[in-house]
């Protein structure tokens, strides 16, 4: 897998050379289990070891010190649309705002996510101007933002789902042909449109988009590439596909039959666990605590999400890896609930608390290639921090409640608030 670059971003708490630690109650470990008695050291931008408590490696005034709260790795939302608006309104603003407007939408967003404990977005949908414009700012360090990967617009036939975002390939050499161009460009991850969508009028998400072979053709460039794969399908059929084909990820993975019921067949669940893929079930979509303005469709969208939870149930008995991606921006889904989608995948799927815990940090880092800069807290890593304000083994909604987030070493958040001295603006597209 091709790995994204994150560039510069200063420190903040001290100086670039200056030793210094963070001590909670509870740290949590690689494995998503939690330990206590520990310090995390951080010199600059990086964490460079974990030491026991008192041993006196740092100096006195130089720790951060939290006894009753819990240290994780900074959250990673798997599935963000960051110029979407999370209302009813969201395509026409994609569709006929400038693009200076949507930067400035998308980086707002992020921020939200980033004071709710997300340090890094995966965009999986949006103009490639824009994207690039605000992973640019971000890895310049020209706003207080997470770090951002993109794939641009997604890979859709004319009319598909997302049409409207550009990225329209309809026989299987301009499927390739636009991988290409899309790597090219400087994405993170390719993203495809397998069936159709719910936001885009016309589309079906009953229906393929792409026949087998070309999914096929579309995967075997993606690995050649070194570019994950992110496939969004809604249907049973497009699921067991997706896996064959070489999914990296699965998105949504609702397992509609052609009348809409849920099915989930020992193929597909075999398909899903030879071929390794991971799925994202986006458990944030539907969900009644979003609808607080209750748009149209809230009601059979959360009894559509109700019935899945027992195939996502199986999925995870199966040994499938599940993500704690949100859809954020889509309707009903604001920025920063990947801690909802992260207690939702325990308490209502049943996952163990360390794969809640890693779904939402540790994984998903796997899946787009950047494990061995964030996502886990050891030596070497990138100092991309949350510390929540209760013991997280005691209960785990305390992912609601991070009081510090820290950036690669620079406290990004404190007392739930943004923390922005940021200098210059963010360089947008001309057009």
């Amino acid at each position: 897998m091709g790995a994204a670059v994150f560039h510069d971003p200063p420190v903040g708490d001290y100086e670039s050379e200056t030793e210094w630690a963070i001590r909670a109650r509870n740290v949590m470990l690689s494995d998503g289990n939690l330990a206590t008695g520990l310090d995390v050291v951080i010199v600059g931008e990086v964490i460079t070891d974990i030491v026991e408590s008192g041993s006196g490696r740092v100096p006195v005034g130089r720790t951060v010190d939290w006894p009753q709260g819990t240290l994780i790795p900074g959250l990673i939302d798997s599935h963000t649309h960051l110029t979407f608006s999370a209302d009813s309104q969201v395509v026409r603003h994609v569709t006929s705002e400038p693009p200076a407007e949507q930067v400035a939408r998308a980086l707002g967003n992020a921020q939200r996510a980033l004071v709710r404990g997300v340090t890094t977005v995966v965009d999986c949908g949006g103009r490639i101007d824009v994207l690039l414009a605000v992973r640019q700012a971000s890895q310049a360090g020209t706003i207080t933002s997470p770090h951002v990967l993109v794939s641009g617009a997604p890979i859709t036939t004319t009319a598909g789902h997302c049409h409207w975002l550009g990225g329209i390939a309809d026989t299987t050499d301009e499927v390739v042909r636009l991988a290409r161009q899309l790597t090219q460009d400087g994405v993170d991850f390719i993203k495809v449109m397998l069936t159709g969508g719910n936001i885009t009028a016309g589309s079906n998400p009953l229906q393929l988009q792409y026949p087998e072979h070309t999914m096929m053709a579309l995967g075997a460039e993606c690995s050649r590439l070194g570019k994950p794969l992110a496939v969004h399908a809604h249907t049973e059929f497009a699921v067991e596909l997706a896996a064959r084909a070489g999914a990296t990820v699965i998105v949504h993975a609702s397992c509609q039959d052609s009348d809409g019921a849920l099915e989930l067949s020992a193929t597909t669940l075999e398909a899903l666990t030879l071929s390794g893929a991971t799925v994202d079930p986006t458990i944030t979509v539907g969900a009644l605590e979003n609808f607080r303005d209750a748009p149209s469709g809230a009601t059979r969208r959360h009894q559509q999400r109700r019935d899945m939870l027992p195939l996502f149930s199986r999925m995870d008995d199966a040994g499938v890896i599940l993500l704690a991606g949100t859809d954020a921006g889509v309707p009903g889904v604001p920025h920063g609930n990947v801690a909802q989608a992260m207690v939702a995948l325990h308490h209502e799927v049943g996952l163990t608390r360390s794969d809640a815990l890693l779904s939402g940090t540790g994984r998903p880092a796997a899946v787009f290639g950047i494990a061995d800069q964030v996502g886990s807290i050891r030596p070497g890593m990138q100092a991309d921090l949350v510390l929540l304000d209760a013991d997280l083994e005691e209960d785990i909604t305390a992912l609601h409640r991070p009081d510090r987030v820290w950036v690669a070493g620079r406290m990004t958040v404190l007392g739930g608030r943004l923390q922005t001295e940021r200098r210059e603006a963010a360089t947008v597209p001309a057009r």
